[in-house]
């Protein structure tokens, strides 16, 4: 795959399009996932994907086509999705039933609550979170990004990235001992 993405990203920079579209197809959900995780809405999450592929594909001649394009195109995103979080007065509450669930058709309507509601606390948590460290713990645990990835798409040393995860961390817990607390 890694040399199949280096060939299309190549004929992007020489302004095939079709290629481009090839690789907006294979990342297009991922891009809205991540985006809808920091914004709090799949709507704007779709809205803000669309602008940073439009902006990728403005500046794909400065892509290294020898790179990852996810990293990349992570920066070009966290930078849209920033932008709008600025322009909006406060963060809206996300829609959970937007967000994938798990096999839970399979469980009792007992334990399908439970892990519902925990969904939710976990969620409202995250969504609890300074933009900061709610990016910082969506690039890694939701897109599974790797330390040197986030470092690229934060334009951080590692060790910055180390320090953010484990401060988001440190926050996320609390948040959901402060929900505890609050039932």
């Amino acid at each position: 795959m890694e040399q199949c993405e280096a060939a299309l990203l190549r004929r992007c920079r020489t302004g095939d399009k079709e290629a481009f579209g090839v690789i907006v197809r294979s990342y297009a959900g991922r891009a809205v996932g991540a985006a809808s995780l920091l914004l709090g809405s799949h709507e704007d999450a779709q809205d803000a994907s669309q602008e940073a592929f439009v902006r990728a594909w403005r500046h794909i001649r400065r892509f290294d086509p020898a790179r990852p394009f996810y990293p990349w195109f992570a920066a070009i995103l966290r930078n849209v999705c920033v932008s709008r979080l600025r322009r909006r007065s406060r963060l809206k509450t996300a829609r959970f039933d937007d967000i994938h669930s798990s096999a839970a058709e399979q469980s009792s309507p007992v334990l399908l609550a439970e892990r519902n509601e925990r969904r939710d606390r976990v969620w409202q948590a995250i969504l609890a979170l300074s933009p900061m460290h709610r990016e910082i713990i969506v690039m890694n645990h939701f897109q599974g990004m790797t330390y040197r990835q986030m470092a690229d798409a934060l334009d951080v040393p590692i060790g910055t990235v180390m320090s953010r995860l484990h401060n988001a961390r440190l926050s996320l817990r609390k948040e959901l001992a402060d929900q505890e607390h609050e039932l």
